[in-house]
């Protein structure tokens, strides 16, 4: 948090001269009542707890520093809905994605968590889906149109191989671009496989390409990490062979991250975790009516306490 007028900050080093006179204040008429009732020591006993007798004075010193707060104008850093930010989520659609080790399996899951994701986005960014099994296959250009991104990731079927590269590259294609062939805005690519590559481009050839147009592309791994002596593992008569590495590598090339997914809570907080970050920007906001609406109750709330007291005695 900052402040447009900091200097006014300096007026708050007079909050402590004005608690030191105020507690010298009470200690004298303290003084006072002791000389005129030299047996008032038999009520200490019944006398309220001192902070209670504190109280008011305390939320008037409250009200005072919120409102000196407040007139130096604070600023605060909150996340805003970025209109010109575009994401394509590329998924993996081989047969491998039947498997079960993602409840209620990897497929099903891949396209509940995506769906999600979709649904957390602001409604002025652009959202494109690309598909790819043994090839890659645009399915949806980028669009603010997002209940069609929506029923087309749920009418999404399998298919044979895995061609990661021609995903990742089929989705840099599809960003908008003006005349100069440069992006329109933030541009980020969610990729997500649970495999390893096995058909067209080797997906390490294409990463140079997002970095070079400045593309984020983040990156899910999902199902359970390879182990070739786990018999759970087999599917189909071949391992289920899990290629973090690429993926990882992938991520980290292009200034995005990695995630690994070995169930389906971490694969919900993963896409958690990218809708906080994907389709918006930060934004320093005047918070000053916020301090000021605080210094306000803070004052009345002495004011009424001061007067309940007043009457209780």
């Amino acid at each position: 948090m900052g402040f447009q007028s900091p200097l006014l900050l300096l007026v708050l080093l007079l909050v402590p001269l004005l608690a030191w006179w105020y507690l010298r204040r009470v200690q004298g008429g303290t003084a006072s009542a002791h000389v005129l009732y030299p047996n008032l020591a038999q009520f200490a006993g019944i006398a309220e707890p001192r902070w209670k007798r504190h109280l008011s004075a305390g939320l008037y010193a409250l009200a005072l520093v919120l409102a000196i707060l407040a007139l130096a104008r604070p600023q605060a850093t909150i996340p805003a809905p970025d209109n010109l930010a575009t994401v394509m989520i590329a998924l993996d659609i081989s047969r491998s994605m039947r498997a079960q080790d993602i409840e209620p399996d990897r497929f099903t899951a891949a396209k509940k968590e995506a769906q999600n994701f979709v649904r957390a986005l602001p409604d002025g960014a652009k959202v494109g889906l690309v598909s790819f099994a043994g090839y890659a296959t645009l399915e949806v250009e980028p669009t603010t149109d997002h209940p069609r991104i929506l029923d087309q990731i749920e009418l999404l079927q399998m298919g044979r191989g895995t061609a990661i590269g021609d995903g990742l590259l089929e989705s840099l294609k599809a960003f908008p671009k003006d005349e100069n062939n440069k992006l329109l805005g933030p541009a980020t690519v969610i990729l997500l496989s649970d495999g390893r590559n096995n058909r067209g481009i080797d997906p390490l050839e294409v990463t140079p390409f997002a970095k070079d147009m400045g593309i984020v592309v983040h990156t899910i791994g999902l199902g359970r990490r390879s182990n070739p002596g786990d018999p759970d593992q087999q599917w189909g008569g071949f391992w289920m062979q899990f290629d973090e590495e690429t993926l990882r590598s992938i991520a980290e090339s292009t200034g995005g991250q990695y995630y690994g997914a070995e169930s389906a809570e971490a694969l919900r907080q993963a896409y958690r975790n990218l809708s906080r970050v994907v389709g918006w920007k930060p934004q320093r906001t005047e918070i000053s009516g916020l301090f000021g609406l605080a210094a306000g109750l803070a004052l009345a709330s002495s004011l009424l306490i001061s007067n309940l007291r007043r009457q209780v005695i």
